[in-house]
């Protein structure tokens, strides 16, 4: 909740902001700063979700490669763990 002081200042700061644009541009500044922020929003979620998949497709990677020959027989190969990570 808002303490009597915020409530002052608040108060103020829209009265300054109505001298200094005035009453008939107010709203169109509000609505471009409503769209900023929902824009910035916006191209966040989608930065988030592309780091969380591309974290995903990380840790999701085997570490080995299963390949089948001939007759049922089947061959591992190790693939060798990525910079940083530790093979399991």
């Amino acid at each position: 909740m808002l303490s009597p002081t915020h409530i002052v200042f608040l108060v103020l700061l829209i009265l300054l902001a109505l001298v200094v644009f005035g009453p008939k541009r107010l709203p169109e500044l509000g609505s471009s700063v409503g769209k900023a922020l929902q824009e910035f929003k916006k191209a966040s979620t989608s930065t988030m979700d592309e780091v969380r998949s591309a974290t995903n497709s990380v840790n999701t990677t085997p570490n080995t490669v299963e390949t089948n020959t001939t007759e049922g027989e089947q061959v591992v190969t190790a693939v060798p763990a990525p910079e940083g990570k530790s093979a399991d």
